[in-house]
């Protein structure tokens, strides 16, 4: 463990960051050849494009190097994060907010390297400017390759630190990443979703913008662009993936040169298309079939219905329904028409109930979980509400004590609350299965929260009806969840009020090892033309978790 003088040691020379220009440095790219080849780079290029720019430099000698792994650890106030500089403060607050990765796989590997934070603006015009916070890491021994990462939910540009930049960085990529342009206003940016200002239609874009902006760094530092760049995110950071690789494929038909050679979404989100919503084949969408469609906000809402409020007389949130067999009896068909697969019962009543555990401190939080907090903010992004308009179906209670009032809302609302314009807000976001490099999918069947069924499966009969299949893989990892960390058993699964003493972490296992092996087929997919192994599902053993990634086969 590092101590505090070895801290001060290793960023004394960032404290006057914001004064001095980046130096030139000079660094080793290694490729596949016994003697790596030195290639000059330039660092004051990385900083290009940025607004507010900084620079740090990381030795991996108690620094925890470009993966930050001891900010996972390092407890705010203590003389350890005193000793840091305020810039890298903030960055240990956004790794903090939302621990992703399980237990089992904590963040080792210390690499050497160079991060680059800022903003990044891209000109949209009529007021449809893309802006987000963004990272750029490069490794001191690069491979000339770059992987863009998507962020999940709406957490930070540095969400995916522990559970995918820690083995990316090892391998030898640069690495870049941003927040969807979901900056400050609430935890994990949600409220930043209550602007009014459909924040969703720019996700795919975003993705987009940060290889271009990346590409571009690494060529002016470099000399050379990199060799391969590779899209991968998770959960909504997986919808990322998928759009920005369709709407990639779709300027390249138009001419434009291709930014993404392939991509690995892990656990996605799928936006469905008019094509898939319009069931009445009339050529537009309505509200109704829009509500009966299965998208992000009708599976939370179902969810909401299906397991009711907490709190509420008949909730199935109680240890007795957790009991029965099959799990939450008297939700599972809401809950399957949701787009949930029977075998994520184990997780319903956990993800009912997620943050009530703030509501001794915060009394609003009380009943929240992550299906009213995800069916609210979202719904509000596509309606274009803040926070006064989007009252009447809030997942807050006016006392911050009773029943809130989205439950009676999605009970009783006409065409599920949507509007025509809301309609065509969603539909700018939906996927359309059509993409020209290999994509490699992989989902949980115990995924709460975004389904397999409504998202993985789905998304892969979208590629079968409109794209092209044979580029296309979709892996279902048994007893895989949504975040690794729940798979360690330290949530309430069965809502008894005690967390973490129902053996759950035996019914469950982490993704992280059987994504970073798909990464593997993926890069022998393009470099190489070796197809990775036909879709499928993959056995495992839940009380016997596979931690190695090497010891992966998807045979």
């Amino acid at each position: 463990m590092r101590t505090s003088s070895r801290h001060h040691r290793a960023f004394g020379t960032l404290r006057n960051l914001r004064l001095l220009p980046a130096l030139l440095g000079l660094f080793g790219s290694v490729g596949c050849v016994t003697e790596p080849e030195v290639t000059p780079i330039d660092l004051r290029a990385l900083l290009g494009e940025l607004s507010g720019g900084l620079r740090a430099d990381y030795t991996a000698d108690g620094d925890g190097g470009l993966a930050h792994t001891t900010y996972f650890t390092i407890k705010p106030g203590s003389p350890e994060y005193a000793a840091l500089p305020r810039s890298e403060q903030d960055k240990l607050a956004k790794i903090q907010a939302g621990i992703l990765h399980s237990s089992k796989l904590p963040p080792t590997d210390l690499v050497a390297g160079t991060e680059v934070t800022g903003t990044l603006t891209v000109k949209g015009g009529a007021g449809s400017d893309r802006i987000q916070e963004v990272v750029l890491q490069l490794p001191k021994k690069w491979n000339g390759q770059l992987v863009v990462v998507g962020s999940p939910g709406t957490r930070t540009e540095f969400a995916s630190a522990a559970v995918i930049a820690t083995w990316v960085l090892k391998r030898g990529f640069a690495f870049v990443s941003g927040n969807k342009g979901l900056t400050n206003g609430g935890a994990d940016g949600n409220t930043s979703l209550l602007r009014k200002q459909h924040a969703t239609q720019h996700y795919g874009a975003m993705m987009l913008d940060l290889a271009g902006w990346a590409q571009r760094r690494l060529l002016e530092a470099s000399g050379k662009k990199p060799s391969r760049t590779y899209a991968l995110g998770l959960s909504m950071g997986g919808y990322q993936v998928r759009r920005a690789l369709e709407l990639d494929h779709e300027a390249v038909e138009k001419g434009a040169p291709r930014l993404f050679d392939g991509g690995i979404d892990w656990a996605g989100v799928y936006a469905p298309d008019a094509r898939v919503l319009d069931s009445n084949r009339d050529g537009k969408v309505s509200t109704t079939e829009f509500s009966q469609g299965t998208h992000l906000v009708t599976s939370m809402e179902r969810a909401v219905l299906a397991m009711g409020y907490p709190y509420d007389t008949g909730a199935k949130t109680t240890p007795a329904a957790y009991r029965e067999r099959p799990q939450f009896s008297g939700a599972q068909a809401q809950m399957v028409a949701g787009g949930f697969h029977p075998q994520s019962a184990i997780l319903w009543g956990a993800y009912s109930l997620l943050f009530d555990s703030l509501k001794a401190k915060l009394p609003a939080w009380r009943g929240v979980g992550y299906y009213n907090l995800t069916a609210y903010y979202y719904r509000a992004d596509l309606l274009g509400h803040d926070d006064k308009e989007s009252a009447p179906y809030s997942m807050w209670s006016a006392s911050m004590t009773g029943h809130p009032p989205l439950y009676d809302y999605l009970a009783s609302v006409a065409q599920g609350g949507w509007t025509d314009d809301s309609v065509q807000w969603a539909l700018k976001n939906a996927n359309t299965g059509r993409f020209s490099v290999p994509l490699i999918s992989l989902h949980g069947d115990r995924d709460a929260l975004v389904g397999l069924p409504g998202n993985g499966e789905a998304y892969a009969a979208a590629v079968q009806a409109a794209g092209r299949p044979e580029l296309h893989r979709l892996y279902v990892i048994q007893n895989g969840n949504h975040v690794d960390a729940h798979a360690d058993g330290m949530l309430d699964y069965d809502c008894n009020g005690t967390a973490a003493d129902e053996s759950a972490a035996d019914s469950l296992v982490p993704m992280q090892p059987y994504v970073e092996r798909a990464f593997g087929l993926l890069t022998d997919w393009v470099e190489k033309g070796q197809a990775a192994p036909p879709s499928r599902t993959v056995a495992t053993d839940p009380k016997n978790d596979l931690l190695d990634a090497a010891k992966v086969s998807f045979q």
